[in-house]
């Protein structure tokens, strides 16, 4: 089981142990999540970095509480604020959802009502957590478009999502998450759609709130180079397993697992114009049929006969340093075979 949650210098405002996470389906359980541990303190920034199907989003659902009814989630310890939220009713949930606790979603065209102006749905989210009068709210929600960098947002408070393009409806959802200036922030890919301009303009926002407010921001992400800018630790992500965890500076300076060194290679580097990339090759494994061992061997290019057989557990290497790998610590031990 992968229970070991990096040491913290604070206590973390969430906390999570050996969290996951399954699916039914015709064929069987289909397994999203196995064994993940993992904490952000007030005023951090954890990045949560991997694939497409390592169970970023699962992650985020799972912590939020909104994971579907075909969904079965386990855990040893999940808590918000020292509450446990496995013992929280569904009303008390609901209480810490958009208010304390915020997400942007990755789909903006599913997570906006399509029928409803955005303003009124902005208004809506901020009446479901403050008594206030409608005409204030609606002031408020406008002024949060603003703060987004939305053009005109008195116009496009009274327009509905259709009416709006891919990275307006973006800065809509984002300014709805955080409008109450919540205490978590569970960003799924929020800068996917924007240009290059208004994503700065975003993570502005985002380092903003955590520097006045302490909100802790889980950043979920395929872009190391908003890794780079935005977190202050990593946590990697392959087939639904943690497989590595550090400092952002300690990952980018010494990854100590290959599937991390596979996603930093896969990064065009501005500083050596014209060096090759270098992509992970194969695609991730089917969950329902992962290969013996670990995981990666299949796709590893250091793979040897007991990566093929023995799962690796997350180890620690250090006092903030998880890995899982035999190898570990990777560069001494590739220099050494070399």
């Amino acid at each position: 089981m992968q229970s070991l949650p990096a040491p913290q210098t604070t206590a973390p405002l969430l906390r999570v142990d050996n969290l996951s996470v399954s699916f039914r389906t015709d064929h069987g359980p289909l397994p999203a999540l196995q064994g993940v541990s993992l904490g952000v303190s007030p005023g951090e920034t954890l990045a949560v970095v991997g694939e497409s199907g390592s169970g970023k989003s699962v992650l985020s659902l799972a912590l939020m509480n909104l994971l579907p009814p075909t969904a079965t989630m386990t855990a040893d310890h999940l808590s918000f604020d020292g509450r446990d939220l496995a013992s929280l009713g569904q009303r008390d949930k609901r209480a810490l959802r958009g208010r304390d606790m915020a997400m942007i979603f990755q789909e903006p065209a599913t997570a906006l009502n399509p029928v409803q102006r955005i303003g009124d749905q902005l208004v809506e989210a901020i009446l479901l957590h403050d008594d206030m009068p409608r005409v204030r709210a609606h002031t408020r929600a406008v002024e949060a478009l603003a703060a987004t960098g939305i053009p005109s947002p008195d116009v496009r408070a009274r327009a509905y999502p259709h009416q709006l393009s891919g990275g307006m409806r973006q800065r809509a959802l984002i300014a709805m998450a955080l409008i109450h200036r919540p205490r978590l922030l569970i960003a799924d890919e929020p800068t996917t759609a924007l240009d290059v301009t208004v994503q700065a303009q975003i993570l502005d926002l985002i380092r903003d709130l955590a520097r006045e407010v302490g909100t802790a921001t889980i950043f979920i992400t395929h872009d190391m180079g908003v890794v780079a800018e935005m977190a202050d630790r990593v946590a990697v992500l392959y087939a639904g397993r943690m497989v590595e965890m550090a400092s952002a500076a300690d990952l980018f300076d010494s990854p100590e697992h290959p599937y991390t060194l596979g996603l930093l290679g896969s990064m065009p580097q501005l500083s050596q114009r014209g060096a090759p990339m270098l992509p992970i090759t194969g695609t991730v494994p089917d969950p329902r049929h992962m290969p013996p061992g670990c995981h990666f061997h299949t796709r590893c290019p250091f793979a040897n006969g007991t990566c093929e057989t023995v799962r690796p557990q997350l180890r620690r290497l250090g006092p903030a340093r998880l890995t899982a790998c035999h190898y570990a610590p990777l560069l001494e031990t590739l220099g050494a075979r070399t």
